[in-house]
């Protein structure tokens, strides 16, 4: 269901973008004072003309809040329900009688939660592309430019189930799960922004998983967009599994509480 919702707002946003010319866009960035131009620059990390342009108007559907809502639903909802939910429904003593080890109750729903975080990244190019064939835009868009964006919000999703997961090998109620992953999401989005915008501060993003989500600015460096989503998106990749990693440990080893 998600993945079809992604479908078709990514094909509603192509086709909403379609209403604006590139020239609207241009002037609506020239008539804005040069300190708000200075900000947008900043924040986004992308030249303002580049944004101007048919693609990087379509780019912002890979940072849209629904867009990023519906991944961060998925991810915080499925790395959740790992342990803490399985103990809080009562289904974890169950399962924990099976004669199998403990790391493969882990094991399974992460590989499950990573197949389905590429179908929802798939899902969203997928709309991108059907957009950009079907609707009428200004110029011609090479539908490969967004790939790297999905691929990069992909790399965040995953990154955010396994952290998620991490905090539910601890717990023992989902919510509490759901809580700390929420906080952790928006802490970690104000450190990128305050990072981003004060300079003596620039070496906070170190302290920020969100720092290397850039969708947007891997679709608009065109030209070696792939070399540079190693970057961007092997950190995300590298922090996921070794939250993933420590979760199992943390699982194999601790008691699992009975449920009240």
């Amino acid at each position: 269901m998600t993945g079809v919702l992604l479908v078709l707002f990514a094909w509603l946003f192509v086709w909403l973008m379609s209403l604006f010319s590139v020239g609207s866009w241009t002037r609506l960035f020239h008539w804005l004072p040069s300190a708000m131009q200075e900000f947008i620059r900043a924040w986004l990390g992308v030249e303002l003309v580049d944004l101007a342009s048919t693609a990087g108007r379509i780019s912002f559907l890979y940072l849209h809040v629904v867009t990023v809502l519906l991944f961060f639903t998925w991810a915080v909802g499925r790395g959740s329900d790992a342990v803490s939910g399985g103990i809080s429904d009562g289904t974890m003593e169950l399962i924990l009688t099976l004669p199998i080890r403990r790391v493969w109750v882990l094991v399974v729903p992460a590989i499950v939660n990573t197949l389905g975080t590429a179908v929802l990244a798939l899902s969203l190019w997928c709309g991108t592309w059907i957009g950009v064939t079907l609707v009428d835009l200004e110029e011609d868009v090479a539908i490969r430019l967004f790939l790297p964006g999905a691929v990069n919000v992909f790399s965040m999703a995953f990154c955010l189930a396994g952290v998620t997961t991490l905090f539910s090998s601890f717990d023992r109620d989902r919510w509490r799960t759901i809580w700390l992953a929420v906080g952790f999401f928006v802490v970690s989005a104000i450190v990128k922004l305050v990072a981003r915008m004060w300079e003596p501060g620039a070496w906070l993003k170190y302290f920020s998983f969100l720092t290397t989500f850039e969708p947007q600015q891997l679709i608009l460096t065109r030209e070696g967009a792939w070399s540079a989503s190693i970057w961007y998106d092997g950190p995300l990749l590298a922090v996921g599994l070794a939250a993933y990693v420590a979760a199992a440990i943390v699982f194999t080893w601790r008691d699992i509480p009975v449920p009240r």
